[in-house]
C-alpha cells in the first residue's frame, strides 16, 4: 500500500489530495462538511509528525469551523443558501444511514467513520491516508440503481476529463485552426491507450466546428480533420469566458 506518508516529501506543494478520492466517488457520495475533512486531513497528515500535531492543523481550518453541528439559518449570506445547504446536507445523511453508518456529530465521530471506511490509517503515533488501493464508494454505501448509474458516470467522468483538459491545453497551444491529427498522434501526444482515447475524442465532438464522420472507425494512422470552436471550450469546459486570458 501507497500512503500519503509515503510519498510527502515529493508531493506538489508539499501536500497530496488522492486522486481516487474523486474518482471512487467519495466527493459526490460525502457532504461538503466530510469533504473539507477530509483534504484538511491530508494536509495534516503531510505536515504533522503526531496526532496532536495534526489535531491542532485542523484546528487551524476556518473551513472546518461549525462543522458536524445542526446548521443554522444565521449561519449562511441568505436563507435560500441555508435551505440548499440543508436539503443536500439530509441527502447525504440519508445514504449513509441506509448504508448502517450514523452520520457523526463532531470531528472525532467523523473520523472514526474515515477509520472504518478505509479512508484515515491509524498508525499509533500518526495518522496516515492511502494512496493506492483506495476505497471505492460502490463497495460501500448502499446506493439506488440511479445513484449507481450517476456515480459511474462521474467516475469514469473524473478519470476522463484530466486527459480531455491535456488534450485541449495541447490544441490551444498549437495555435492552429484546423487540426489534421491521427489517433496514434493524439495517443502519442497524451500518453493513453485506445479506450481512454475514445472516451476523450467522444467528450471533444461538441467542441468541433463539425463532427469527425465515422471518428470511432478511422484506422490509427489515418489524419483525422477538425477545427475546435473555442468560444464553446471557454463557455462550456471554462465554465466562463476566459478568451481574453488564455494566451
Amino acid at each position: 500500500m501507497q500512503t500519503i506518508r509515503d510519498i510527502r516529501e515529493n508531493s506538489v506543494d508539499g501536500v497530496a489530495i488522492p486522486a481516487a478520492y474523486a474518482a471512487n466517488g467519495w466527493s459526490n457520495v460525502l457532504p461538503h462538511e466530510m469533504n473539507v475533512l477530509f483534504q484538511a486531513l491530508c494536509f495534516a497528515v503531510t505536515k504533522g509528525e503526531s496526532k496532536a500535531e495534526m489535531n491542532e492543523i485542523m484546528d487551524g481550518f476556518e473551513g472546518l469551523k461549525n462543522t458536524f453541528t445542526e446548521p443554522k439559518e444565521e449561519m449562511f449570506k441568505s436563507k435560500e443558501d441555508f435551505e440548499g445547504y440543508v436539503h443536500l446536507l439530509e441527502r447525504h445523511k440519508k445514504v449513509i444511514n441506509r448504508s448502517g453508518y450514523e452520520y457523526p456529530t463532531s470531528r472525532e465521530e467523523a473520523l472514526a467513520l474515515f477509520e472504518k471506511w478505509g479512508l484515515l490509517l491509524d498508525k499509533g503515533d500518526v495518522w496516515d491516508v492511502p494512496i493506492s488501493p483506495f476505497p471505492d464508494t460502490l463497495d460501500l454505501f448502499q446506493l439506488t440503481e440511479n445513484e449507481q448509474v450517476a456515480l459511474i458516470y462521474l467516475k469514469l467522468e473524473a478519470l476522463v476529463h484530466p486527459v480531455f483538459s491535456r488534450l485541449i491545453l495541447a490544441l490551444h497551444e498549437r495555435d492552429d485552426e484546423v487540426f489534421h491529427l491521427s489517433k496514434a498522434d493524439l495517443k502519442q501526444m497524451l500518453s493513453t491507450n485506445d479506450a481512454m482515447l475514445t472516451e476523450v475524442l467522444i467528450k471533444l465532438t461538441p467542441y468541433l466546428q463539425e463532427p469527425v464522420e465515422n471518428m470511432l472507425e478511422i484506422p490509427d494512422d489515418e489524419p483525422m480533420t477538425f477545427s475546435v470552436v473555442w468560444e464553446r471550450v471557454y463557455e462550456d469546459f471554462l465554465k466562463q469566458d476566459y478568451s481574453s486570458n488564455v494566451q
